[in-house]
Formats: structure tokens, sequence, C-alpha cells
């Protein structure tokens, strides 16, 4: 959905989130168990919510992901951080939540303030 002038209105949220090398899935037993799991009811939970994840990388070297999201409002992705299979896996995590937009809508925002 667009506002008058283009921009979307629809959140887009970054999410960046670190374990220590201690936590790390790859290693440790139990982040691994919890990991899977979230993996395996992802898909499931993005649906209940309507958010669609846009884009997940990796610096694994760093232990850090980067997630980009859609999410129809804040209080459902809120909710969704609530399910136990998030809270589960943020046990392992530090997590920290941005709202982005993107470039076309910056750049739609500039030229309307001329």
């Amino acid at each position: 959905m667009k506002s008058a002038i283009g921009v979307n209105l629809v959140p887009t949220l970054l999410l960046i989130s670190q374990h220590s090398p201690e936590s790390c899935w790859l290693f440790n037993e139990e982040a691994k168990k919890v990991h899977l799991n979230l993996v395996n009811k992802l898909e499931e939970l993005l649906k209940k919510y309507g958010i669609r994840l846009l884009g997940c990388w990796f610096a694994l070297s760093e232990h850090t992901m980067y997630e980009v999201y859609d999410v129809p409002n804040f209080e459902a992705f809120q909710k969704m951080s609530m399910e136990p299979e998030i809270a589960a896996w943020s046990s392992f995590n530090t997590m920290e939540i941005k709202l982005v937009s993107p470039l076309e809508d910056v750049m739609r925002i500039l030229k309307q303030s001329q």
C-alpha cells in the first residue's frame, strides 16, 4: 500500500541479531536444536501474522544475521516475537530492530521536499 506521494505504507523492518561464539548454533547443540525448531516453524508463524521475510543474510565469522521483513504493523511483529519458538531463539541472541525505507521511497520524499 502506498501513500498519496507514493511512499510505502507497509513498515519494513531490519532485524540485526548477534550471538556469542559460545552460543553459535554451528557448535552449541542446544542452540542448534532451538534454531532448527524455529526454522521448521517460521513459515507458519509468518503466515499467521501476515509478515513477509524479504531476505536473510549471515555474516558467519561475526556471528551476525540480518533479516528484512515487511510487516502489516508493529504489533504483528511484536506478537510474533513472543511465540515460544522465537522467544527460545531470542535467548541465544541480542537483537536490534530498525525501521527502514527502500531507496525509491527516500528519493520520492526528497523530491517532494524541493
